[in-house]
């Protein structure tokens, strides 16, 4: 009788439990999946998805890299990864610049061949705060275009499935119902159609690379392909546009 009880009590409080276990995540109590205000039944479950360490930031990468090279034979000594001061492994992919078409992609096109920075946001077609933030991401772009190339990487939670179709659609803000967990059609996203490139991660495989866990996040990288600003490092002390001022506001 009581294991009956204890079922029906669950059954009614499932739908309130978040984004993990609700067909439609309340965002009136949950504003969204971000690094800041994540929730437990919100993270993204990466796994064993390649990634060290997910929760704790060693604070002295460089000792403990997984990616440095012997310099016994005076190599270059490469600290490779993805935290502040370490630089970028090669990133490849399916990705898009605005109305095109889905192709492959390197990352290794963009270091050492300009003085632009890079700008990554990890970002979800059915985040709120992501739909919310899309403005803020096109008055970004226009601001800094001249010297950051830009990036966003769409993952995928749990409980959505975005296609490429709907990814497609939020970049370009075109007639597609189905953006903001079913909420919105895509046209109707804030903000201008976002004029840079798309990546595919609905995988989640760079987002746990990045050792994130929600989004909207984000990520500068110098000219050289050398972390300068990670999103969970600055532990909320740096908004990413008080650090957009602070690098690129002369």
């Amino acid at each position: 009788m009581r294991t009956g009880i204890l079922i029906c009590i669950l059954l009614v409080l499932a739908p309130l439990s978040g984004c993990l276990g609700a067909d439609e995540p309340d965002y009136s109590e949950f504003e969204g999946c971000t690094d800041d205000d994540i929730g437990e039944d919100c993270s993204i479950e990466t796994g064993d998805l390649n990634s060290t360490t997910n929760e704790t930031i060693d604070d002295n990468p460089s000792v403990n890299g997984t990616s440095s090279q012997n310099n016994t034979n005076n190599e270059t000594t490469v600290d490779e990864g993805t935290y502040e001061n370490q630089t970028l492994p090669l990133i490849e992919g399916m990705a898009r610049s605005m109305n095109g078409e889905w192709e492959n992609w390197s990352s290794q096109e963009l270091f050492n061949q300009s003085e632009k920075w890079l700008f990554i946001q990890f970002a979800a077609t059915d985040c709120g705060h992501c739909w919310d933030g899309a403005e803020m991401m096109s008055i970004l772009h226009e601001n800094y275009s001249n010297q950051v190339t830009f990036i966003t990487f769409v993952i995928n939670f749990s409980w959505s499935d975005s296609s490429l179709e709907e990814i497609a659609a939020f970049q370009d803000e075109s007639n597609l119902s189905g953006c903001n967990n079913d909420r919105n059609n895509c046209d109707e996203r804030p903000g201008s159609p976002h004029n840079w490139t798309y990546f595919d991660d609905r995988d989640r495989y760079w987002i746990a690379e990045f050792h994130m866990t929600g989004t909207p996040a984000y990520v500068l990288v110098q000219p050289d392909g050398t972390v300068d600003w990670h999103h969970k490092q600055s532990g909320g002390s740096e908004s990413i546009e008080d650090a957009m001022t602070r690098l690129f506001s002369n």
